[in-house]
């Protein structure tokens, strides 16, 4: 397929394989839809080129990470630690991209990144670059997670066993024992925080797209669109990525 000329799109997988999948699998759709793709990633959990999209540029970076953190099993310091050895990393090979760019004839249009990778967001806004943000999982579960401090404030987090059969009315028909409760090994406060700042990020992007279509969650992308993030656009590219694709040749 010949691809759109001057149309590149970066994308940046959070290293773990629920996260790696969909975002490969939204580069399939734009690159069917014309544009070049590039893949960053890290070698942690590193990716193997020779068993994906071979029309795909790859470009691994490096993160330092001790065998004891690389093993680590609290979450939340694990992507605390990530979200810090990346950034310079990252930074580095984002701008030798860029440089390369100058004379390109497919130069970089926007950056698609993971919410829980939070600093890039200052990386892409340095370069004045575009970044919309990929939520992995389904718009339902985030509409939750935008909920959160709604839901702290009322009582219903962290999750008091008193009140498991009562239903949180601001999210009917999902009953307390229904909400998100903390991750294994990871402390229920730091659990809301990494939760709250996951939701908050792609207030300061330039959209959001969700691993979902309109006619299986229409009523929780509305939900988003209405309540939590009115000054954006959001993408549903399960059956529909051509306004993903409109936006990026408008913007890119």
């Amino acid at each position: 397929m010949e691809q759109s000329k001057g149309r590149r799109v970066i994308l940046f997988p959070l290293p773990f394989q629920g996260h790696i999948n969909p975002m490969l699998e939204v580069a399939n759709i734009l690159h069917a839809k014309g544009f070049s793709i590039a893949i960053i990633s890290t070698n942690f959990n590193s990716l193997n080129p020779s068993t994906l999209n071979p029309h795909f540029t790859y470009h691994s970076i490096p993160v330092d990470l001790t065998e004891n953190e690389a093993s680590m099993k609290d979450p939340f310091l694990l992507l605390s630690i990530l979200n810090a050895k990346c950034v310079e990393p990252f930074r580095e090979n984002l701008s030798g991209l860029l440089s390369k760019d100058v004379n390109s004839e497919d130069p970089i249009a926007c950056l698609i990144s993971d919410p829980l990778f939070n600093f890039t967001r200052s990386v892409a806004e340095s370069f004045k670059l575009p970044r919309i943000v990929l939520r992995t999982g389904g718009a339902a579960s985030f509409a939750v997670y935008a909920a959160f401090p709604q839901l702290k404030e009322k009582g219903y987090l962290p999750i008091p066993d008193s009140r498991l059969e009562e239903l949180v009315t601001e999210l009917s028909p999902i009953k307390v024992k229904d909400l998100p409760a903390a991750m294994p090994n990871c402390d229920p406060e730091d659990f809301y925080q990494l939760i709250n700042n996951m939701a908050n990020e792609p207030k300061d992007s330039h959209g959001l797209i969700f691993n979902t279509f309109e006619d299986l969650e229409g009523k929780a992308l509305a939900t988003s669109r209405q309540e939590y993030y009115p000054n954006i656009l959001i993408f549903s590219p399960g059956k529909r990525p051509e306004g993903i694709k409109s936006y990026i040749i408008l913007n890119g």
